[in-house]
């Protein structure tokens, strides 16, 4: 009797010990069983970001932190890492959330829990956000910039940048004043790529600008980038000189990446317009410098900032890392720092007086100022009353090209220097296909008009983009 005894313990110690073994691959140990006393921020991050910058500012902040203030309240402050498996064309959408809100319940068990930060795509971000609402968990979405975050009324949820429809019109806006005013855009068929193409042809559109194709990417689908391209290279419908820019949306880093390498290497130089996320040292990387130029993103981060704390941030993570950080970097960063002057003002770590504070905090006459500039929050946790800027690369890096304040009138955007070698004006010649004239495009004094709900524009806002100008071509959804 014994030895079954004895036999049955040894089995339940090494069904513990794989248990154990199990957990700490999937990063969860540390989660649920603390080995101090020490404040925990959970950072969730993609799978595929790898060496990634936005972990890289986050621990630059958390070891600022501990060695300047001592810690939040007296207790030092750990950076504890999750990994979480992305939204892409290829994943059901039912099956990311599935795995999200298994995730986020997991992280919501954590002890000692001050925060959670990241999630890097809006589909994990919404659904994540629910679980931690729900447990009273302060969260602070990086990444996710669909509307509907910040739309269910939760008190614990704050996004830190701006939402699609802002970032869509303001490169929009951008593009317009740059005299481009005939545009392919192209998205994957994820929400964020669908919610962002809608809002940028909207406000094109209404601004009296041509849409002359719009598709879809192929994130490693059936079709290729190539087949994607050489059909925008040679078809019937529109030739290169017929469109000035093309704007870009897509859930997938690489996808959009392999699109603007190829799109280079086949000769198409024009300007490649993007969301918040071609702001990035990985898409340098994956592209190549050459292949960025003429590149244009939204930032809430103006990497050439002149205040003191931008200044010694950037010099300081290019001293660690040899690099110079990009928004992932910033966000990272100013996300844990937030945390930690939030908790210095309230004078608790309760994530109630925590969300309060920091709604607040916009009314007060010392607001918190990041690296990316004032983060204040509406009443529904939206990123507000703040700096956005478009960059630009030319070649060698991104550079600051525009910029305006948020909330704000899209007749408030100011352009800054914006031509490559320190002059502002049209955009350099050998980004323009031949035979395509700019000619600066008056924007529409009446706000643009919104999307229909399936994503079509309404046909009495659809521009003429026939190329022979004997009759209106409407734009339509085609899927080469």
């Amino acid at each position: 009797m014994r030895r079954r005894w004895r036999a049955l313990l040894a089995l339940v110690v090494l069904a513990a010990l794989v248990i154990v073994a199990v957990l700490e691959l999937a990063g969860i140990t540390a989660l649920l069983i603390p080995r101090n006393d020490n404040l925990k921020v959970v950072a969730v991050y993609a799978a595929e970001s790898g060496d990634s910058s936005f972990i890289r500012g986050a621990q630059m902040a958390v070891d600022r932190i501990n060695a300047r203030d001592g810690g939040v309240l007296g207790r030092q402050l750990d950076l504890d890492l999750v990994m979480e498996a992305g939204s892409t064309d290829g994943t059901a959408l039912e099956a990311v959330v599935a795995k999200t809100l298994d995730l986020s319940d997991y992280i919501a068990r954590t002890r000692n829990l001050l925060a959670v930060v990241g999630h890097e795509w809006s589909d994990t971000a919404i659904a994540a956000s629910s679980i931690y609402n729900l447990n009273n968990i302060l969260y602070l979405a990086s990444h996710a910039t669909a509307q509907s975050l910040t739309n269910h009324g939760f008190d614990t949820v704050f996004a830190l940048q701006p939402d699609n429809s802002t970032n869509a019109q303001m490169i929009a806006k951008y593009a317009l004043d740059q005299g481009l005013h005939r545009f392919i855009v192209l998205s994957d068929k994820s929400d964020y790529g669908k919610e962002s193409v809608n809002f940028f042809t909207a406000a094109v559109a209404g601004a009296g600008a041509d849409l002359v194709f719009r598709g879809f990417l192929s994130n490693g689908g059936p079709r290729s980038t190539d087949d994607l391209l050489m059909f925008i290279l040679d078809n019937k419908t529109f030739r290169t000189a017929d469109f000035d820019a093309i704007f870009i949306a897509s859930s997938s880093l690489a996808g959009t990446a392999d699109f603007i390498k190829r799109a280079r290497v086949l000769g198409l130089a024009m300007p490649i317009l993007g969301m918040e996320y071609i702001f990035s040292s990985a898409m340098e990387s994956a592209v190549g410098m050459k292949g960025m130029k003429d590149v244009v993103g939204v930032s809430l981060y103006d990497a050439e900032g002149q205040s003191e704390g931008a200044r010694v941030f950037a010099a300081d993570f290019r001293q660690i890392f040899g690099q110079l950080p990009d928004l992932d970097a910033a966000l990272g960063y100013d996300a844990i720092t937030l945390l930690g002057d939030v908790s210095r003002r309230a004078g608790t770590i309760d994530p109630t007086v925590l969300a309060d504070t920091l709604k607040v905090a916009r009314y007060k006459d010392s607001p918190f100022v990041g690296v990316t500039g004032p983060l204040l929050f509406d009443r529904n946790g939206l990123v507000t009353d703040t700096g956005v800027y478009v960059v630009r690369h030319d070649g060698t890096g991104f550079h600051t090209v525009a910029q305006y304040q948020i909330p704000s009138t899209l007749a408030q955007v100011s352009v800054i220097d914006d031509d490559m070698d320190g002059e502002a004006g049209p955009l350099p010649a050998e980004a323009t296909p031949a035979g395509t004239s700019l000619v600066p495009v008056s924007p529409s004094p009446a706000s643009p008009t919104p999307a229909s709900p399936g994503g079509a524009l309404p046909a009495e806002t659809m521009p003429s983009n026939n190329p022979s100008g004997t009759g209106p071509l409407r734009p339509e959804r085609i899927d080469p």
